[in-house]
């Protein structure tokens, strides 16, 4: 029988198969130039050029359109293909665990963990950020890929997240405290932290000398940016502060009668995406330099179903642990049609939200919130870029959202993010051009991480075992 995932790698892919000088992996120490392809650096004001790469010792050794290449070296012929950064999921929960609402028995399961790396990289995507796990676990898994033990792409990992619980700051401080000493990259704060809460947190962070993830609700972003935060995450906050002061307290009502998902829809109605709340919003987190990964694939997959998210080529990428837990986690299995039709008629504002934040200079990222129902590791980064130029955004930009923007918010800029020699050879080799269609982000070729060649479809082969 064949499988899904061979479906999709003989339709939808569309790559090539290997030569014999394109082995699925290479030594990171052996050198191997990439010839004639187009790079598309990322290096701010660069235009596209034609150049070959070489790749020495996990790094980009040299970049230029006439490298000496020596007799007998290893070479990959990408003429006619684009050569950029490899790609950056900045939501990506790749710690799966059966029972996520446990945290006493969350029910890790590495082997499907270590299928969803593979699935991500086959996509290009060469980094990652993990950003609420069980820190012991997602320290390790981080480890495991930095030291070759795994394959997958490079993970930085936030603990578990703090939703209002503990509850005062001194527990607070503990329980960072805790997770520092685990060695984690970051603290996540969650939607019903207080104001208070969310301000200890961050002082308890920064102590450490760790960053703070906030997916908010509780404490809106103008109080977060106000207090340090580092990251705030999905395209809006859903705070009842952000709407006009005549909706909040119906918005309020609505959330305690119906819940807080289906009163998103009202939320999406009422707000004012040129008002007075916004403009707040936006001036606050420009000051503070705060980014924000919109995670509109995740939204998407929710609140306007369609069938391109149920085909077996997207489900199909999934392994069979991720497809089980979207049986149980519907948010919306409640929905009326009619709940569908109005935030069908309202999803325009979200999206003309998030281009606000791009015109208006907001450091955006790329992330997907990756294993939200029918959000397929890999794939959800390209719909999730589809998403985004829906949202008025260039591609260039997008592009730089996914690679440059997001290593500056990483802090990883000087090793990551664009093409430059020196830098850390994250590599990905597309067969169409990405600026002029945003979805030429999916035709991968061939994934160059740490130095080392993979081949999409044989990743995706080892990710179905």
């Amino acid at each position: 029988m064949i499988s899904l995932r061979a479906t999709l790698i003989a339709a939808v892919l569309l790559l090539s198969a290997p030569t014999p000088a394109e082995n699925t992996a290479s030594p990171a120490s052996d050198a191997v130039y990439l010839i004639g392809g187009t790079v598309i650096s990322l290096v701010p004001g660069q235009m596209p050029f034609r150049a070959s790469v070489k790749i020495e010792g996990g790094r980009i050794a040299a970049i230029g359109p006439r490298l000496f290449i020596p007799r007998g070296a290893r070479t990959v012929d990408v003429t006619g293909r684009y050569v950029l950064p490899g790609f950056i999921d900045m939501h990506a929960h790749v710690t799966f665990l059966r029972r996520p609402g446990n945290p006493d028995n969350p029910g890790y399961d590495r082997k499907t963990s270590e299928q969803v790396l593979k699935a991500l990289l086959a996509y290009g995507v060469t980094t990652i950020r993990n950003p609420a796990a069980p820190p012991a676990e997602s320290v390790a898994l981080r480890d495991d890929v930095e030291n070759g033990i795994v394959v997958g792409p490079r993970i930085r990992t936030a603990g578990w997240p703090l939703n209002g619980h503990p509850a005062t700051a001194a527990a607070i401080g503990a329980e960072v405290g805790r997770q520092c000493a685990l060695r984690v990259d970051y603290m996540k704060v969650y939607a019903n932290s207080t104001p208070a809460q969310t301000a200890a947190a961050i002082g308890a962070a920064h102590s450490c000398g760790i960053k703070v993830i906030g997916h908010l609700q509780a404490t809106d972003w103008i109080t977060a940016a106000n207090e340090g935060i580092d990251f705030v995450t999905h395209g809006v906050s859903w705070s009842a502060s952000l709407l006009p002061p005549d909706k909040r307290a119906e918005y309020i009502r609505r959330s305690e009668a119906s819940g807080s998902i289906r009163a998103r829809i009202f939320w999406l109605e009422s707000v004012d995406v040129n008002g007075p709340e916004m403009d707040l919003t936006i001036t606050a987190l420009k000051r503070h330099h705060v980014s924000d990964d919109p995670t509109l694939v995740a939204y998407e997959t929710k609140f306007i179903p369609q069938p391109k998210y149920r085909s077996a080529a997207n489900v199909g990428i999934a392994p069979p642990a991720l497809r089980e837990s979207w049986i149980e986690n519907d948010l919306t299995g409640d929905w009326t049609a009619d709940d569908y039709a109005r935030m069908k008629r309202a999803w325009p504002k979200m999206l003309a939200i998030i281009g606000r934040y791009y015109r208006e200079g907001v450091m955006l990222t790329t992330g997907t919130d990756l294993p939200n129902r029918f959000v397929s590791p890999g794939v959800s980064l390209d719909q999730e870029m589809a998403l985004l130029h829906q949202c008025g955004i260039p591609n260039d930009a997008i592009l730089a959202m996914a690679t440059r923007n997001a290593a500056e918010a990483l802090g990883l800029q000087a090793d990551i993010g664009s093409l430059v020699a020196g830098k850390r050879a994250d590599l990905v080799v597309l067969d169409k051009n990405p600026l002029i269609d945003i979805r030429n982000a999916g035709a991968v070729f061939l994934v160059v991480a740490k130095g080392r060649l993979f081949h999409p479809h044989a990743l995706l082969q080892e990710a179905e075992r």
